[in-house]
């Protein structure tokens, strides 16, 4: 009986020391995986703070601005071209249907030219 019970603590600390064994690994295991993803992490967000700062380059208004003027020709709006509200004319009160496609026209039949701000028709 006593090498029987003897046999029985043989086999379960047989078993406890490979359940520890196999406990162990996966630990470990769970370890390098979460020490790889800290990694992962760390990396995106430095390219996140890189996206950024690179959006804030892009957005930078003095570089739209330059592109704008170089490339679609805008400029900034001349004061001269600026007209009070007192300017413009009352259609309404004119008789004129402000609806109409005459308006574009000028007083004597020709077709008014549209200019756009940048100057170029």
């Amino acid at each position: 009986m006593i090498r029987a019970l003897n046999l029985l603590a043989f086999v379960v600390a047989a078993a406890l020391a490979v359940a520890l064994y196999i406990a162990k690994t996966e630990a470990q295991g769970a370890q390098e995986r979460l020490a790889d993803l800290q990694q992962q992490l760390s990396e995106e967000r430095r390219q996140i703070n890189v996206l950024q700062v690179e959006v804030a380059h892009l957005e930078d208004p003095e570089r739209l601005r330059t592109l704008a003027r170089r490339y679609l020709g805008f400029e900034p709006l001349d004061p001269s071209r600026e007209v009070a509200m007192s300017d413009l004319p009352l259609l309404i009160e004119q008789g004129r249907d402000p609806y109409s496609d005459d308006l574009l026209a000028s007083d004597d039949g020709s077709g008014a030219e549209v200019v756009p701000a940048g100057g170029r028709p």
